[in-house]
């Protein structure tokens, strides 16, 4: 084959980007760009949600402060800078990190240094499952003419395995029931289906009866249930929060067109006594204890999770609290 045209890197950021602060910190908190973080983390496109560039600690200003959106209260930290990753760096993101009560610290710069990419591994190490900690590299590559394209480099990351193996051996009550087992193996095999089957991705599998999908704004989830009692799994767009009433109103405005769309019959509660609501499709039957049926379960889940999300997504991202005066 000819006619392939050949990789060119691009040494110099400032190249691209005159001024860290001025350039560079408000062309990573554009959406797209923070998408491409979740994707290079395995989070998926949907996990960060911008609150504030330039946030306020202290007498500093940390880069950006993002909600990983699978969570209510989740907080993310990403710091960035030109050039090589300094101590004045270091201590900035433990200061935002503990200033801001965030879990999840990003550094991104051209160059991790081998000291710094210790110290992320050791403060991986020395933290619980709540905390992480990620060092990126970003690399600018084209190919002849075209344009300029950013790609991010995973230098450090939490180790999940030593951090499982740890655990258990600090915690001897830490063992898990049958059932919790049987969770654990029913949400890693689900995952990996997932990661074949679909862009969307989910958090890492818990010994519990739920899995979250990031949708890509806070206090808006797809969840996937299973109840091993009763027998059934279930799909659904969960909202909650002090505001979920409200947007399940706005929500609600449309759900003849929404109806008419989905290929699925969907059922809306309105959850007034759990401060949420929920818009979901349930298999009953079902039983997540059988592992000769995994496969099928988790084909039902996947397929009913792309629905929603085709459904919702936009629909989500769009929604405004000012627009209920309408409905008034």
């Amino acid at each position: 084959m000819s006619g392939l045209g050949r990789l060119e890197q691009i040494k110099d950021l400032r190249s691209v980007w005159k001024d860290e602060a001025r350039d560079f910190t408000p062309w990573l908190s554009q959406e797209s760009n923070l998408e491409l973080i979740g994707e290079t983390l395995g989070y998926g496109a949907d996990w960060l949600e911008l609150v504030e560039m330039e946030a306020v600690v202290g007498t500093f200003n940390a880069d950006l402060l993002c909600k990983d959106t699978a969570s209510d209260d989740r907080f993310v930290i990403i710091e960035n800078q030109f050039g090589n990753t300094d101590h004045d760096h270091l201590g900035k993101l433990l200061t935002y990190a503990a200033g801001r009560k965030a879990k999840t610290v990003i550094w991104v710069a051209e160059r991790v240094r081998d000291e710094h990419r210790a110290a992320i591994d050791m403060l991986n190490d020395a933290t619980g499952d709540d905390f992480q900690f990620f060092a990126l590299e970003i690399e600018l590559w084209r190919i002849g003419d075209s344009q300029v394209a950013p790609r991010f480099n995973v230098i450090a990351k939490p180790n999940d395995w030593a951090r499982r193996a740890a655990s258990s051996r600090g915690n001897p009550t830490a063992a898990l029931t049958d059932l919790k087992k049987t969770y654990v193996a029913y949400w890693t095999e689900f995952k990996s289906a997932l990661s074949e089957q679909s862009t969307l991705r989910c958090q890492k599998p818990s010994p519990q009866q739920w899995m979250l999908i990031p949708i890509g704004r806070s206090f808006f989830t797809l969840t996937v249930n299973i109840n091993t009692r009763e027998q059934w799994i279930r799909v659904q767009l969960e909202l909650h929060g002090k505001d979920a009433a409200g947007f399940f109103q706005l929500l609600e405005r449309d759900k003849v067109e929404i109806t008419a769309q989905s290929p699925i019959p969907l059922d809306w509660e309105d959850l007034p006594g759990k401060k949420g609501a929920r818009i979901s499709i349930k298999q009953t039957d079902t039983d997540p204890t059988d592992r000769a049926t995994w496969n099928r379960q988790h084909g039902w889940l996947i397929n009913n999770l792309n629905t929603l999300y085709g459904l919702f997504h936009d629909r989500v991202k769009a929604l405004d609290l000012d627009d209920l005066e309408d409905l008034q």
